[in-house]
């Protein structure tokens, strides 16, 4: 279980630009929750990505994972326990090493390994082949010359070799062509499911938030305004939560990117 108490994360404090990114958050995160966040730009769904991998420290407010506070954990430290995805495909992996020695570092930890053994390249190729994209062939090849389908789903494998407390995906399909990124969240949900992992995923498709996962989380101006469990988004549509949202935030839809279907 993950506890997120009053959690606020403030960007140029203090200047004329100061901005409250995440205000004042409370969220509970349950073992096995696979929750999708949505939200228009500027909500704080990144940030709030960003302060629980400890890639940004918060002002004020809690983080406690397992029964540990967390809170001022460098993100080195929570790296063990927290996989992460980012939009860009190449932002998980090392480009000018191979997709062995990619697989390797994330196995060890970070730890370098001058020679990898065979039970371990017997183990990449397993887990790789389950993907069905033919990666089990491609030990050797660089990773930077992969499709970027096939390098988010080389760093899907990455952050889950070792069962992580916390998998972060921030928009993690966003930047791959449409076969791409349908094939990536395909994949997504099986790992998530077949591991039973805890899992954040922020997404800008509505419909997607709907049709993955247990929960379904609503942010603006850096709050969580509404939070769904599985037997409620099952009743929801589109249409729904864009009523539901005009209805919190009291404010146009006007987001492009928000009205993906």
């Amino acid at each position: 279980m993950i506890q997120i108490s009053n959690l606020t994360k403030v960007f140029n404090k203090g200047t004329i630009n100061e901005k409250i990114a995440i205000d004042h958050l409370h969220l509970t995160i349950n073992d096995s929750d696979f929750i999708c966040i949505i939200g228009a730009n500027g909500s704080g769904k990144s940030t709030l990505l960003n302060c629980l991998s400890g890639a940004m420290i918060c002002e004020e407010g809690n983080i406690v994972m397992n029964g540990k506070n967390i809170t001022l954990n460098s993100q080195d430290r929570r790296a063990h326990e927290i996989g992460y995805l980012f939009q860009d495909p190449m932002a998980g992996t090392a480009p000018h090493m191979s997709v062995e020695e990619n697989l390797a570092m994330a196995f060890k930890n970070g730890s370098w390994l001058s020679r990898i053994k065979e039970k371990d390249r017997a183990f990449f190729k397993e887990k790789l082949k389950e993907l069905d994209m033919g990666l089990e062939d491609k030990l050797k090849m660089e990773v930077g010359v992969l499709s970027g389908g096939m390098r988010q789903a080389l760093t899907l494998v990455m952050n889950t070799l070792k069962k992580p407390s916390l998998l972060l995906l921030d928009e993690h399909t966003a930047a791959l062509d449409p076969q791409s990124a349908d094939k990536v969240l395909q994949l997504t949900k099986k790992t998530v499911e077949e591991k039973d992992l805890t899992c954040l995923m922020v997404t800008h498709n509505m419909q997607t938030a709907l049709d993955l996962g247990n929960r379904l989380i609503m942010m603006h101006e850096g709050r969580i305004i509404l939070d769904l469990n599985k037997e409620e988004k099952e009743k929801m549509s589109v249409e729904d939560l864009v009523r539901l949202f005009k209805k919190h935030a009291e404010k146009d839809l006007n987001n492009d990117r928000m009205l993906l279907l």
